[in-house]
């Protein structure tokens, strides 16, 4: 079994079983939900990554839920208190709040729609649960809070203890893997050979792009020590569909106007490359040919 897959077993029993006895030393009503709370915002990621998750999702994921949790408790207490006396009324009301909660969440950006769909059922459990004790509500509202913040600041502790696991590394090997497809469709153009290649070689980098503004997006979310490099990530998103949209327009100028690459130009573009220091190698010949021409 890999390590990091050892790791995140570890990491997320350490969550649960933190959660659980601080839950039980504090004496609160149901631990239970500040250790699911713990193995949600752990392992929730996870499933969505196929593997052990960024550090900055678990984070952005537990603020999200501290968020919805507020949220929804507020909206509970609303409810309750301005429709106790009617509790058919109060009930429907509270299903129209969780209906207006998941449509609002499938608006907003995608990483932020869990806030929005647990501040809906977060609500709904709270009326459907106090229906015998209104009067409890109150307390109901606070210790569901209290257990949520408890359960977050658990696997937050967890993730922080056994190595949180960064994307940098990962956007750095994405960076390199982009320069050399980007030199690939570029040979690829100003060879003007099959269609069908060149048309497999753009929508993979284009797609390998939307890639990267989405680890752009997980990397924002770990520190804000990386503000600089989530600029320059922006920035080298935008020059990387411009040089997409000039390749293909290049391969499509050709098709009425082939003399608009030479012979000669096309020969410095012919040799392959298979790492980034190929490529840094070969734009140095080109920029020592284009001074020699100059």
């Amino acid at each position: 079994m890999p390590t990091k897959h050892i790791r995140f077993a570890i990491k997320l029993a350490c969550a649960v079983v933190l959660a659980l006895f601080v839950g039980f030393h504090f004496q609160l009503e149901t631990p239970r939900w500040a250790v699911l709370t713990a193995a949600i915002v752990a392992a929730g990621p996870a499933f969505a990554a196929g593997g052990e998750p960024y550090a900055g999702a678990i984070r952005y994921r537990g603020m999200l839920r501290i968020v919805g949790t507020f949220i929804g408790c507020i909206a509970a207490l609303v409810i309750i208190i301005t429709m106790i006396r009617a509790p058919l009324l109060m009930l429907l009301v509270c299903s129209i709040w969780a209906g207006f909660c998941t449509w609002v969440s499938s608006l907003v950006r995608v990483e932020n729609s869990y806030a929005w769909g647990l501040s809906g059922y977060t609500a709904l459990i709270i009326v459907v649960t106090i229906q015998t004790e209104p009067l409890l509500t109150p307390q109901f509202a606070v210790e569901r809070c209290s257990e949520i913040v408890l359960g977050i600041i658990c696997a937050i502790v967890a993730d922080l203890l056994f190595s949180p696991r960064s994307i940098k590394k990962e956007i750095d090997n994405e960076l390199d893997a982009m320069l050399i497809d980007q030199y690939r469709l570029m040979q690829l153009c100003i060879k003007h050979g099959d269609s069908d290649e060149m048309d497999r070689a753009w929508l993979a980098l284009g797609r390998r792009t939307a890639a990267l503004e989405g680890m752009r997006s997980n990397l924002n979310m770990e520190s804000s020590r990386w503000a600089r490099a989530n600029r320059r990530l922006k920035a080298l998103n935008t020059v990387s569909l411009t040089m997409i949209t000039q390749a293909c327009e290049t391969f499509i100028m050709q098709n009425s106007r082939p003399e608009i690459v030479t012979d000669a130009y096309r020969e410095l573009f012919e040799e392959p490359v298979e790492t980034v220091q190929d490529v840094h190698r070969q734009l140095k010949t080109y920029a020592s040919c284009a001074g020699v021409d100059g």
